[in-house]
């Protein structure tokens, strides 16, 4: 009975022995702990960002921020609510889980916060996610001078700068800037004392100042009054378009015409193709132009007509090598995307991947959609890191330890409407997740589809726009950058076998701002700048052309 017991416990040692050694692969669920609803008193609106984890509230302008009170707080189930202790007036009251009203709450919680500035909660499920909460109060600031007789001079939507409390009103050029009459200027709160007092100040030959006070807070507003000249010569020229904005009222009169210099007959800008803002700007539209020639338009807006303006469009230019036709290698055995002595415009990882011996970025003469070669990037888990296969329009400049410094984007000042080319993606499940993105990432776990990027951008940098992979000097590309006039993007997280046309149809964020730079960047892995992606994956592309409508 003994050898028995023995024996027993020998195996039930093994069993326990060999369990150890198995690999729990199964991973936890991915639950995101998000905000759902927050309301305080004074509540109007709220906007919650789950990308980026931030939450703005809008709250009535006789509010003070420095004392409001969440009233509703709904966030994911199972979710434990850490308070920021600093904005909170007792943290350790705080509700701890969502709540749909304050009534349902103890009467002991004291959910009183100061959002005078931002607060940082942490919501707690599996992992933390710091989420910002801040407010601003819903200040209506409104505008209205007259003429010292009671006629109307002001001429579209003042100008304000909120940031650094600034107002620019325009008026009509006739206008006595030293005899006006205020009829209504609200600049802050609606409860906040100004002084001096608005109506009171007739002269406005020069910047007049006030000092704005609600909540034990004093904000100097500058206010200026100034002579509306024309249309602010503001023509914005591209490839087959030009736009001529101004300011004028919506329904003001607007007939523009324009026509190639040398023809007789004129071509009108019709009403639809005429936009009234509502800040009091105008934009016309004249279309359907040929790149590189030479035009003329005239203009009245309004009872003001103005003298013939001539003007030329831009030409309609194109990628260089944008049939990836043209390569070479140097005595590194690194491949380059261009002819051996040419010019560089497109560059890749490869000088990165060579550390290993590799070239992750290679051309295709198997079945390229046009031309003798196409691009093929392949990622790959090299020997050091993962490598993702990429392209980009700009140059490697170096190699810190295992990481790349890149600088994105080319000298460009045109302005096309689109890029066009032709890709094909093999799609494989994400093996390498080397230098993890984080939980903002959700489409970036082992054993998800990876997926192929590819993004075009117009901005006016100074320079090239610098890259840096090296996790502690991480600088990466911000499609939000404020310098960027113009951004589409393309994400496939699918295998697409044959030759497939894309159009990334770009979204301008300005019509006027021209162009110093275009970035266009390709990679088989959308987050292989964090050294994450799917052994095998890789993107072919081909016959890139941008389209100017």
């Amino acid at each position: 009975m003994k050898y028995r017991v023995y024996i027993k416990g020998c195996l039930l040692l093994l069993i326990c022995a060999l369990a150890g050694c198995i690999e729990n692969d199964i991973p936890y669920p991915v639950v995101k702990a998000e905000i759902q609803e927050i309301e305080t008193n004074g509540f109007v609106s709220s906007t919650i960002d789950k990308t980026e984890r931030n939450v703005t509230i809008l709250v009535d302008d006789t509010v003070d921020l420095r004392t409001l009170r969440i009233t509703k707080f709904l966030v994911t189930s199972g979710t434990v609510i850490i308070p920021d202790s600093l904005a909170c007036e007792d943290a350790t009251h705080f509700p701890d889980s969502g709540f749909v009203s304050v009534d349902s709450l103890p009467a002991t919680v004291n959910t009183q916060i100061n959002l005078l500035s931002p607060a940082t909660f942490v919501l707690r499920i599996y992992q933390d996610y710091p989420w910002q909460i801040s407010a601003k109060r819903n200040i209506q600031r409104k505008f209205s001078i007259k003429a010292a007789d009671g006629s109307d001079v002001q001429v579209g939507t003042p100008i304000v700068d909120e940031e650094n409390h600034k107002v620019i009103i325009y008026v009509s050029k006739d206008t006595d800037l030293g005899n006006l009459k205020v009829q209504e200027m609200t600049l802050g709160s609606s409860i906040a004392s100004t002084i001096p007092e608005p109506t009171t100040v007739t002269d406005f030959r020069r910047t007049r100042r006030f000092e704005v006070a609600a909540f034990d807070e004093t904000e100097t507003w500058s206010v200026s009054v100034v002579h509306y000249e024309g249309t602010g010569a503001s023509l914005s020229v591209w490839a087959k378009r030009a736009y001529l904005s101004g300011v004028a009222k919506a329904g003001t009169t607007i007939d523009i015409q324009y026509r190639q210099k040398g023809e007789e007959v004129w071509d009108q800008v019709f009403e639809d193709e005429i936009t009234f803002n509502e800040d009091g700007t105008f934009s016309a539209a004249m279309r359907h132009l040929m790149p590189a020639t030479e035009y003329e338009y005239k203009a009245t807006i309004g009872t003001q007509t103005y003298d013939v303006t001539s003007f030329v469009t831009d030409e309609a230019a194109q990628l260089p090598n944008s049939g990836f036709e043209d390569w070479w290698m140097n005595t590194k055995k690194i491949w380059f995307v261009y002819a051996e002595g040419g010019e560089m415009f497109w560059d890749t990882g490869n000088t990165g991947s060579a550390l290993a011996n590799k070239n992750v970025t290679v051309y295709d003469e198997s079945k390229p959609h046009g031309g003798k070669r196409s691009i093929k990037l392949a990622s790959e888990n090299v020997i050091i890191k993962f490598a993702a296969g990429n392209l980009f329009a700009g140059e490697y400049v170096k190699t810190d330890g295992t990481d790349g410094i890149l600088d994105f984007g080319r000298p460009f000042t045109a302005r096309p409407t689109s890029l066009k080319g032709w890709f094909k993606y093999t799609c494989t499940p994400i093996t390498q997740v080397a230098d993890d993105p984080g939980d903002q990432f959700e489409d970036a776990q082992k054993g998800m589809n990876d997926k192929a990027h590819i993004y075009i951008a117009l901005g006016d940098w100074s320079s090239p726009v610098r890259i840096q992979t090296k996790k502690s000097k991480r600088q990466l590309f911000n499609k939000n950058d404020e310098h960027i006039i113009a951004y589409q993007e393309m994400i496939v997280g699918e295998t697409v076998s044959g030759w497939t046309e894309f159009k990334l149809k770009l979204d301008y964020r300005s019509l006027t701002r021209k162009p110093t730079h275009i970035v266009v960047v390709a990679s088989a892995s959308k987050y292989g700048d964090y050294f994450t992606g799917g052994d095998g994956s890789t993107l072919w592309l081909d016959d890139l052309e941008l389209i100017y409508e």
